[in-house]
């Protein structure tokens, strides 16, 4: 193992203690309320069932949302967070064995972990994937799922191989549509490839049926109640997909990595195992799957994709961007670059400290979606202070900055005026510094609005808001 890599190991390393540390410091927000106050009036079966009429189709990750209400929110949010690095790891580290067959274990875990950290660095919404339980019950466990998956898809000819797959795959639809409708959509381009394959039809009957019971559940009609335009949705999803990868594109740490992903190539000659088709349908596969989360929202909804939901399209974009690195025409064009060392150095820095700029900048007011179709400038500033920003910078500055004390802080005097707490409306202080990388959504002023209704009834609070006592 090379020094470099020893010493990018050791930064991984470090990095992945900081995520892990501060996950000692979020607490449960939003709709973690909702479902546990579920299973409270419904029971763990009756609450699924529940959802399933009144909201969504979802099975797989209603399960995990609801199971995971049994445990004590103090002693769960210090799990999961946990649960998503090293799974996220585990998975990265069966596509590197499958990608290069003939490395060693500790650059295999070295490719698994810059992996990893860079879809963190580019999330979309750190918070609402790893350190909000409702955010990564719905969508975590199904990435994973989705990387072992394809992981584990050449060996479809081994019966138990099989059974594994098709069980993996009805956890994958049961938990979220984006992820579902990538799932099959893979399923039947493999189906069309090879025709004469009777365990891919099984599996494709066995996915579209579960499938037919996500979509067809009576929750998704009141989620979905009104129709939008499919031109609006196919030009305003090529719009922000479009703005997207731009913005990612801008990741110094992404070009850092690739250009040493290079360099370990040409000293190792590492033999690499990519999809047989050509590039071009590749490229435009997986760019069509960058193009799902945000359509599939707009479609449904009229509305841009919230953070957690454009995270897969990030995920994809990782696979994406190494599959056009990893090419011999690309590498070629890399290895001329790294030669002229001082003009990549210059470049580098000034690009590493812009993107720490916009990572420094506060979120712009969000305002209504039509606003910002009448202002597109405004609306693509918007886009890249709040998708451009380095999640690995947030999580640092966090920690070291003390807000993330600061908010702990806040919630031990939220818990201490909650056990006080006798009768009438409750006044709960607000939160001054906001935690970028943990915080998702904070209560209301109003005491109507379901999170501050949903929060006083898990803690038979009569009314609870949220207002400047200092």
């Amino acid at each position: 193992m090379t020094k470099t890599a020893k010493i990018l190991l050791y930064f991984e390393i470090i990095t992945l203690i900081l995520l892990i540390i501060i996950s000692f410091f979020s607490y449960p927000q939003a709709d973690d309320f909702i479902f546990a106050n579920s299973l409270y009036q419904f029971g763990w079966l009756g609450s699924q069932i529940n959802w399933y009429k009144t909201w969504f189709g979802r099975f797989s990750s209603t399960m995990l949302l609801i199971s995971g209400c049994y445990i004590d929110f103090s002693i769960l949010y210090k799990l999961f967070p946990v649960s998503a690095i090293f799974g996220y790891i585990f998975a990265f580290h069966l596509v590197s064995k499958k990608v290069f067959p003939d490395i060693s274990r500790k650059f295999r875990l070295v490719s698994a972990i810059t992996l990893f950290l860079l879809y963190v660095s580019g999330m979309p919404s750190l918070s609402q994937e790893i350190y909000w339980f409702t955010g990564w019950a719905t969508y975590a466990p199904a990435n994973i799922a989705i990387v072992i998956f394809l992981s584990c898809f050449d060996s479809i000819k081994n019966n138990k191989i099989c059974i594994l797959l098709i069980l993996i795959g009805i956890f994958v639809i049961g938990s979220n549509e984006v992820s579902m409708l990538l799932l099959m959509i893979f399923v039947f381009v493999s189906l069309l490839r090879d025709r004469k394959n009777k365990r891919l039809w099984l599996m494709a009957a066995v996915f579209s049926l579960f499938s037919l019971v996500v979509i067809l559940a009576p929750g998704n009609a009141v989620r979905a109640a009104k129709e939008h335009d499919f031109l609006f949705s196919l030009v305003a999803s090529f719009g922000l997909t479009g703005t997207l990868v731009g913005v990612w594109l801008l990741n110094p740490l992404l070009w850092g990595a690739a250009f040493l992903f290079c360099c370990f190539r040409q000293k190792l000659n590492v033999k690499i195992v990519l999809p047989k088709e050509k590039p071009i349908f590749v490229i435009l596969f997986l760019l069509f799957l960058i193009f799902c989360a945000p359509f599939t929202h707009f479609w449904s909804t009229g509305v841009p994709a919230p953070g957690r939901t454009l995270n897969i399209s990030c995920f994809v974009f990782i696979f994406l961007f190494f599959y056009i690195v990893s090419l011999e025409k690309t590498q070629a064009v890399m290895v001329k670059i790294l030669n002229k060392k001082f003009l990549l150095f210059t470049v580098f820095v000034v690009w590493f400290f812009g993107n720490l700029y916009v990572s420094s900048l506060d979120s712009m007011q969000k305002r209504d979606f039509s606003f910002y179709l009448e202002h597109p400038f405004e609306g693509a500033r918007w886009t890249v202070i709040t998708y451009g920003q380095n999640n690995l910078y947030h999580v640092c500055a966090d920690l070291f900055s003390g807000k993330a004390s600061d908010f702990r802080k806040t919630m031990l005097e939220r818990e201490e005026k909650i056990k006080n707490y006798k009768s009438g409306l409750l006044c709960l202080p607000k939160i001054e510094k906001i935690p970028r990388s943990i915080f998702y959504k904070d209560l209301f002023e109003d005491p109507l609005k379901k999170e501050n209704v949903s929060f006083a009834e898990y803690y038979r609070l009569k009314q609870v808001v949220i207002c400047d006592i200092r």
